[in-house]
């Protein structure tokens, strides 16, 4: 079977600017396949943002080669297809919309070249796929917060990119409509079968609207996979903090290290059971549908495990058992 060619490839690129030490990116390979969503996620100056610019053709690498559909946009030469030639579709952490102009002026902006009868249906279809029918008259000003992004995406898949790249959108939202917007924002790519490049430092934004995470420090890739891969089976403590609180624990077979997250603990009662690692409770927390149990096991010098149990309202600090892990066999 013939292997399909990435929508977007990075090819061992490199980018150094000079006011910096170190490399923003340094020798990245990444892959991004076609309708898929991918998700850049690290630390503010991790390298994510560079990597969407070299992408939209904003930022030119110094080594290596960016590919869209096969095609070399820019390498480490003097090659660097404009932006405009690589039809590509951008959002902003801020939208980036024409204050002075309505709805419909805003996502006709790109069609400028296209039929007026033709133009005026794709505006139409693309307002009514965003949710905004109805809304056509009105400026930015006008609009929630979520509209204007749900406007900027509207815009932004008016011609029809070969790839849309989604710069930080949700950041400025606050999180009830954070939450509303992802979904909505997921529902629309996947359903247009539409490629997308996300970069996020939020982990909630890479796990609830990617298909593919990459964990990016230092403008090196330290992990790549699925949410759910990324999240449960990091490769070491950067990563496993990438997506919230992890414990280290050590796998009683290999005596290799793991990251383990509160939610995957089990609570044996048993402290001579043979399962699980033996604990002492340090502290008892309800939390609404459950319990942050903080525990010291044994034999990891004055470590603390976070624990999350949703049955855990009879645990007592000081008391004694053993904690197992889902993820551990």
């Amino acid at each position: 079977m013939t292997e399909r060619t990435p929508k977007l490839a990075f090819k061992n690129v490199t980018r150094h600017f000079s006011q910096q030490d170190l490399p923003a990116v340094n020798g990245v390979s990444l892959d991004v396949a076609d309708r898929e969503i991918f998700a850049l996620i690290g630390e503010s100056g991790s390298g994510k943002t560079t990597l969407l610019r070299l992408a939209a053709g904003l930022e030119s690498p110094d080594g290596g080669e960016v590919q869209i559909d096969g095609e070399t946009v820019a390498d480490g030469h003097a090659l660097q297809v404009p932006p405009e030639k690589r039809r590509l579709g951008l959002v902003f952490q801020d939208g980036a919309l024409f204050p002075h102009m309505n709805a419909t002026a805003n996502v006709g902006y790109g069609l400028r070249k296209m039929d007026p009868e033709e133009k005026a249906q794709r505006i139409t279809e693309c307002l009514e796929t965003v949710g905004l029918a109805g809304m056509e008259n009105r400026f930015p000003h006008e609009l929630s917060g979520g509209e204007r992004q749900r406007l900027a995406l509207a815009r932004a898949l008016a011609p029809k990119p070969r790839l849309l790249l989604l710069d930080e959108p949700f950041s400025h939202l606050d999180p009830a409509l954070r939450r509303k917007l992802r979904e909505e924002i997921r529902e629309i790519l996947t359903r247009l079968e539409q490629t997308a490049l996300l970069v996020t430092h939020d982990p909630e934004d890479a796990l609830a609207i990617s298909t593919q995470v990459a964990v990016i420090q230092q403008g090196e890739v330290r992990q790549t996979g699925t949410p759910s891969d990324v999240y449960r089976f990091p490769v070491d403590q950067y990563c496993a903090e990438r997506f919230g609180p992890a414990n280290e624990v050590r796998d009683p077979e290999s005596e290799n290290l793991r990251w383990t997250r509160p939610e995957d603990a089990r609570w044996i009662a048993d402290s001579s059971a043979n399962e699980g690692h033996p604990v002492t409770i340090e502290s008892v927390r309800p939390m609404g549908s459950q319990v942050e149990v903080k525990v010291t096991p044994e034999g990891y010098d004055g470590k603390k495990w976070l624990c999350l149990f949703l049955d855990g309202e009879h645990l007592k600090p000081g008391q004694k058992g053993r904690v197992s892990w889902k993820s551990i066999n």
